[in-house]
């Protein structure tokens, strides 16, 4: 850290000196009136903790100092020392002129002669004067000395922590590029539990979820995503949670996957288990007529056909939807058992129909879950519901960010668990093996 004064006749001036010799980065510790003006304390690479660190017992209060008083109380050591300084190199200076006034220089050299003049000054009250100054000199070395060491130990001591935390992270799953944003947000001097508290926190911040209930506000929603996602009996299980709270007169299903045979006969079992219509959008039947034939419903549910982007009946299925003159909103399925890589090219196949937010299934399959963490988070689609089991309607749940990131970190212990685990019986197998290979040395030894 560089302190140093600046004196001005006005504030402004005084300013003026600071920038232009300390720069914008600069930080003003301290400033009053003196006479002629004004004085003010700078300092560069200032760093609170390590001031703090730095503040003698003596001079702190019964509480903490706040910023203000903090920065004073290192602006006036500073100055206190600088003014020492001051002071002895001015006695040196004295001496010396009084030296050069008394002795006379010698015709056959430009050097004075000293050794004729010893006595009108004392060595011994110079050389208390060089160890007056060396003495403050070293008590400026072993302040910078002292930054220098606490810097570099609260550095290390950061660096264990980050990286401490950035293990957890990497080991639940979280892509490094997130793990790479979040790093910041985890202040200096902070433990690890601190620091990882503040990491949860921010990962249940960072994610998005959709603040009412879907089947509650009424609409038209179409589930997308890919084959075995779950869409089908996540449409059954939301029909369910909404007959059951609101009646089966104001709901209808639609189903648009006529490519595949039978593909629509789960779909059929819910309507006539729940008694509400199915309807099939196919040749004769466009998805917007039978839209318009299900104007009396409050909530329209459309299941779609999981086909591969490559099949030309997938883009003729999106663009019927997308172009709908009703207003559809789009919901993409992931799955929390997808690869990282697999979700992202769905989202980029699916985005084409302007998607409103996703819902993640298979929740109880997961062995981890920051994939889909890392995902949600980069494609910052708000989640609507996830579903842990195949019970209906039970094991649907409106979307929380601070229990998807609870569950991960949950399921992150149990994989810690579980590898400790067959470490440890992996270890006691070689132990085995290695006695049976003992064993059978000494046996095979012994008849030899």
């Amino acid at each position: 850290m560089k302190v140093k004064r600046f004196f001005a006749a006005t504030m402004q001036e005084a300013l003026r000196l600071v920038r232009d010799e300390m720069g914008a980065d600069a930080v003003i510790l301290s400033n009053q009136k003196v006479d002629g003006g004004v004085e003010i304390v700078t300092a560069l690479d200032y760093d609170e903790q390590l001031a703090m660190s730095q503040v003698d017992l003596a001079d702190k209060t019964d509480s903490a100092p706040s910023p203000t008083q903090l920065g004073k109380m290192q602006a006036d050591k500073h100055v206190r020392l600088q003014e020492e300084m001051d002071r002895a190199r001015e006695k040196i200076s004295g001496v010396k002129k009084q030296r050069a006034h008394h002795e006379p220089v010698n015709k056959y050299s430009a050097e004075p002669t000293y050794k004729q003049n010893l006595s009108v000054v004392p060595d011994s009250e110079m050389e208390m004067m060089k160890a007056e100054i060396l003495q403050l000199k070293d008590l400026l070395d072993q302040q910078v000395r002292m930054s220098n060491k606490v810097a570099v130990g609260s550095e290390s001591e950061s660096s264990i922590v980050k990286k401490n935390i950035s293990e957890r992270l990497v080991g639940m799953g979280v892509e490094k590029r997130l793990v790479d944003l979040l790093m910041p947000t985890i202040k200096a001097g902070a433990d690890i539990t601190q620091a990882w508290n503040r990491i949860l926190a921010e990962l249940s911040h960072v994610l998005a979820v959709e603040e009412n209930e879907l089947i509650e506000q009424g609409g038209i929603y179409a589930l997308v995503g890919q084959t075995g996602a779950g869409k089908t009996t996540t449409i059954g299980k939301l029909a369910a949670r909404y007959t059951l709270e609101y009646g089966a007169e104001s709901i209808a299903l639609i189903t648009t996957d006529r490519y595949r045979i039978a593909a629509h006969e789960q779909l059929m079992v819910f309507g006539r288990i729940l008694n509400i219509p199915v309807r099939v959008v196919d040749e004769q039947n466009s998805l917007d007529d039978v839209i318009e034939s299900l104007s009396d419903k409050k909530l329209v549910l459309i299941d779609t056909a999981g086909l591969n982007h490559q099949d030309p009946d997938w883009a003729e299925q999106l663009h019927e939807i997308r172009d709908s003159k009703f207003n559809i909103k789009s919901y993409l399925v992931i799955s929390a058992i997808t690869q990282t890589q697999i979700m992202k090219s769905t989202y980029h196949y699916y985005k084409m129909v302007g998607l409103s937010g996703c819902l993640v299934t298979k929740l109880d399959e997961a062995v981890s879950l920051g994939e889909v963490i890392s995902f949600l988070y980069l494609s910052s689609l708000p989640v609507a519901y996830i579903t842990d089991g195949q019970k209906i309607p039970d094991d649907i749940h409106l979307a929380k960010s601070h229990a998807i990131v609870s569950r991960a970190v949950s399921l992150f212990k149990e994989q810690e668990k579980f590898e400790a685990e067959l470490l440890s019986s992996s270890h006691g197998r070689l132990q085995s093996s290695e006695r049976v290979s003992e064993q059978n040395a000494m046996y095979f030894g012994s008849t030899a």
